[in-house]
């Protein structure tokens, strides 16, 4: 197994099975579109989003973005949702997170039609992926996931610790890979801020996965020889000898790397194959 887990080698290969797709869908007449609904201008969701745009283009994906400003009313918003609903030509629709406080997240998210709701947030989709049942899988859960089986890391019977209990990250993998399934089938312990004992548990894991969004969190007090580590965060911070903003990750990478079995860098590792895993969900809703 590779030291470091390369991201970019798993997007690829993700990518080129799309441009397949993509190319017998162009042969029937269809052409996999998106829609991406955003709320106010923030630094890091607009480079996410002009991302993705540029992704889908190589990959014969059309890309629209509807960019609301932070105060508009919150039934604008739906009724941009429930337009995309009806048209027969939009197969996918996501909403970028986060959203302005003042607007009721469940309420705007529900109204999403399950078969186009590719980021896997309507609560029809997390009922169907907590019972095992063919949904869409959010983004990041699904680039860890991608990851375990392209490096073909074994995950039967491991042990497997998360630390992070968020709806979109912490949670979906929790249920994912504890299902009866290729690339799953672990025995999992879900950690978060107010775990006891959180650097014991964590250093007994085979397979330490980190998104509880606080920059450098786990050190070398969290993680064993035999620990393959996977970093989910990534955040950005002000570095005192370059004298400029940086991104790291979760876990204190240069801490732990020369005693971990395995590790996903920042950037580079799971970030990299978020955007393919949600255009892997595009070009699926084009083929229902």
């Amino acid at each position: 197994m590779e030291k470091i887990l390369d991201g970019k080698p798993v997007a690829k290969a993700i990518y080129q099975e799309l441009k397949e797709k993509v190319a017998i869908l162009y042969d029937k007449g269809i052409i996999p579109r998106l829609s991406v609904f955003k709320v106010g201008n923030d630094p890091a969701s607009d480079f996410y989003v002009q991302n993705i745009q540029k992704r889908a283009q190589k990959i014969g994906v059309l890309a629209d973005v509807i960019t609301f400003e932070t105060f508009i009313p919150e039934e604008e918003l739906i009724n941009g949702i429930q337009k995309a609903n009806k048209d027969p030509k939009i197969n996918g629709i996501m909403l970028q997170m986060p959203l302005p406080e003042q607007f009721d997240k469940n309420k705007v998210v529900i109204q999403i039609d399950p078969a186009k709701d590719i980021d896997g947030l309507h609560p029809v989709n997390v009922g169907r992926l907590v019972l095992g049942q063919k949904c869409f899988i959010p983004s990041t859960p699904s680039a860890v996931m991608e990851l375990l089986k392209y490096y073909k890391i074994p995950t039967e019977g491991a042990r497997i610790v998360i630390i992070g209990r968020s709806a979109i990250v912490g949670l979906p993998l929790l249920n994912l890979l504890v299902q009866k399934k290729d690339s799953a089938n672990a025995t999992v312990t879900l950690c978060h801020s107010r775990s006891k004992n959180i650097q014991e548990i964590s250093k007994n894991a085979d397979i330490l996965i980190i998104a509880i969004g606080k920059s450098r969190f786990v050190d070398h007090t969290y993680i064993s020889s035999r620990s393959i580590v996977i970093d989910v965060g990534i955040n950005e911070i002000y570095d005192t000898d370059t004298k400029t903003n940086i991104y790291v990750g979760d876990v204190f990478y240069q801490d732990v790397l020369s005693t971990v079995q395995a590790i996903t860098p920042v950037p580079g590792g799971i970030g990299t194959i978020t955007t393919a895993s949600l255009l892997k969900n595009v070009v699926e809703a084009s083929w229902i």
